[in-house]
């Protein structure tokens, strides 16, 4: 069927306005509350340091508890052995519970060895750290040389994380910022990646948005 020359007219112009239609960019708010950003890496020493000082904080006391515990278990056995040198199975129950402390011990580092030999093969991964007033991001940057020529390159989005929407916990040493969300994930800033003007924005910030959260771990001589 033939259509008139006013409905072609009416299709062209509705056609035209939606070609029209533009998306507003976001650029300009992501930037406006921008702080500071910067490109890092971690070396796997870095990730042992920071994963010890998160077992220190979240792992350390209940396996202090736990020592204390089958410690006195130990030691009553003990008592028990010495009242009554026959029972055979005093000894045996020491043992059992000297053996509990060792595998609590030996586990937590068994942990840590192995997360870092997984880590290991992203020493030399690169980041991009960047900090806006309610939020920060950390990207992976992708190392396009690594791929072939017909080869797809995967998109990698950024983690952002927001001060108020996440639990965050933030641990500053002389040597770094460690970052630790929901007590399950950690991030790294090694401060050799940056100068002090950076680091006194980062740690002013923190202890802005996390209070009692930011804890400083630099001894003042």
């Amino acid at each position: 069927m033939n259509r008139t020359l006013s409905e072609i007219e009416k299709e062209t112009e509705q056609t035209k306005e939606t070609e029209e239609t533009e998306i507003t960019p976001k650029a300009d708010e992501q930037l406006k509350d921008l702080i500071l950003s910067f490109e890092y890496n971690v070396k796997n020493s870095e990730e042992e340091q920071a994963f010890t000082a998160f077992q220190k904080k979240y792992v350390y006391k209940g396996n202090y508890i736990k020592t204390a515990l089958f410690g006195i278990v130990a030691l009553l056995f003990l008592v028990s052995f010495i009242r009554s040198p026959k029972e055979y199975l005093n000894p045996v129950l020491m043992f059992i519970s000297l053996s509990f402390i060792f595998v609590i011990w030996f586990n937590t580092f068994k942990i840590r060895k192995s997360l870092l030999q997984a880590l290991k093969v992203l020493e030399n991964d690169k980041y991009i750290f960047t900090l806006y007033d309610d939020r920060f991001s950390i990207e992976t940057i992708i190392d396009e040389s690594e791929f072939d020529e017909d080869e797809e390159i995967p998109v990698v989005q950024p983690r952002v994380v927001k001060f108020d929407d996440t639990e965050i916990h933030v641990i500053e040493n002389i040597d770094m910022y460690i970052l630790i969300l929901k007590k399950d994930t950690i991030y790294v800033l090694p401060k050799r990646c940056f100068d002090e003007n950076v680091s006194k924005e980062l740690s002013d910030k923190f202890r802005q948005k996390l209070g009692e959260e930011y804890e400083q771990q630099i001894s003042v001589s």
